[in-house]
């Protein structure tokens, strides 16, 4: 059994748009809805969605983070979707983040070290 590589933390009120990964020559904005996140890691996030997302689809994630001035995007793919529990959003969905590195393909190595960054300053509310 394979064990997570990745710690998973909670940042409370941190929030994400997502957009699917538009096509070669087009830009797509941002639509307006924003969603929770339940927890989220360097490889990956959980959160709460209106959309039932299809497993393996491609998205781009922008992270809203309370107190923190920069607002790193993510290309990800979609891992999973189950039903919530709770009234508020119908669907629970989890994403796992593209390698980090200098490729187009990978995500950029800042936005690495804000996950980092994000996972030290969790860890160290809790001790």
């Amino acid at each position: 059994m394979k064990k997570r590589s990745c710690n998973r933390f909670s940042i409370p009120g941190t929030t994400l748009y997502y957009k699917k990964k538009p096509g070669l020559f087009m830009k797509q904005s941002y639509p307006d809805i924003y969603y929770p996140v339940s927890d989220l890691s360097c490889g990956g996030a959980r959160f709460l969605c209106n959309d039932r997302l299809k497993a393996g689809t491609s998205i781009i994630v922008k992270l809203v983070i309370p107190e923190f001035d920069e607002s790193p995007e993510l290309l990800s793919s979609v891992r999973w979707i189950s039903r919530n529990k709770e009234p508020s959003y119908p669907y629970q969905t989890g994403i796992a983040f593209n390698q980090y590195g200098t490729n187009r393909a990978e995500n950029s190595l800042e936005a690495l070290s804000v996950l980092k960054s994000l996972e030290q300053q969790a860890e160290s509310k809790k001790d």
